[in-house]
């Protein structure tokens, strides 16, 4: 927390005119933004294409069925670095800090980007419900 908060208040400080007009962000801009923050902190966290990214924090535990399952390593930096990545929740909050500044300092690449993540957060959301309507 300590980190986020430091790290947070150096960007303020260096970027605090660029941020300005983030003052005018519109909700349809705000809802790609948030689709884009939780695709993306999906991805990191759940995806298999991401489990190299993960693999230096997290350990592989295989249950009595057999079933293989990712769990943050216990202690150390890369014991919290896998419990940051290994959480959807928590890493949404670090990639939503990126997304923002990201999209002060670069609006329509960010904004571009940011589509293709909510488009596919909108069909995963899509996918889960039709899913859910099968059972």
């Amino acid at each position: 927390m300590f980190a986020f908060i430091l790290i947070n208040a150096v960007l303020l400080y260096f970027f605090n005119d660029a941020l300005k007009s983030l003052k005018e962000v519109n909700l349809f801009t705000l809802f790609v933004l948030g689709l884009a923050a939780y695709r993306a902190a999906n991805i990191l966290s759940n995806e298999v294409v991401t489990k190299p990214l993960r693999a230096p924090f997290v350990r592989e535990v295989v249950n009595e069925e057999g079933v293989v399952t990712e769990e943050p390593k216990k202690s150390g930096f890369k014991g919290a670095m896998g419990l940051l990545i290994y959480c959807p929740s928590c890493t949404g909050v670090w990639l939503s800090a990126v997304l923002i500044y990201s999209y002060a300092l670069w609006p329509t690449a960010t904004f571009v980007v940011a589509l293709f993540l909510a488009l596919s957060a909108i069909e995963r959301i899509i996918a889960r419900g039709l899913a859910a309507i099968k059972k």
